[in-house]
């Protein structure tokens, strides 16, 4: 992670404003670069507090399927998430470093976009400290409202 960082997060989100207004400033820049549907994802969408569900990596089709439990926008409503990333050239995962850790990938904290030689970058933090990156060339999404 570049801006929204473990030890950021640690420290209780120090200078929170500051941070944000950073990110939103490199996001800015590199939105022209982002695929569309990652830009209308992100405009109507978050994934803060969402669980991943299902990872599904087809490394023939450079293809990489997150599903996660998740939120709307106000994290009052349920959504289910389906994010396809295609033309993957990387799928990082760090878990915890600890010999052991009490609990899963946990919820999903902040996640961040970047422009790198072979295409874009997501970064993803997760409350368990663990981290995936992805670096992709093409972005789909589906979602399904799972309110009873």
């Amino acid at each position: 992670m570049k801006f929204f960082t473990l030890e950021w997060w640690q420290s209780g989100c120090e200078a929170a404003p500051e941070v944000f207004a950073r990110y939103d400033a490199h996001l800015s820049a590199i939105q022209p670069q982002l695929p569309p549907a990652l830009v209308e994802f992100q405009s109507a969408f978050t994934l803060h507090d969402s669980e991943v569900k299902r990872v599904f990596c087809d490394f023939d089709r450079k293809l990489l399927v997150l599903e996660l439990d998740g939120w709307d926008m106000n994290l009052t409503h349920p959504i289910y998430y389906t994010l396809t990333f295609s033309g993957v050239s990387v799928f990082e995962q760090q878990f915890p470093k600890e010999r052991e850790f009490e609990a899963e990938l946990g919820d999903l904290g902040y996640w961040e976009f970047d422009i790198s030689a072979k295409g874009t970058e997501v970064r993803m933090l997760f409350v368990s400290s663990a981290e995936f990156r992805v670096v992709f060339t093409d972005f789909a999404f589906h979602h399904v409202s799972t309110e009873a």
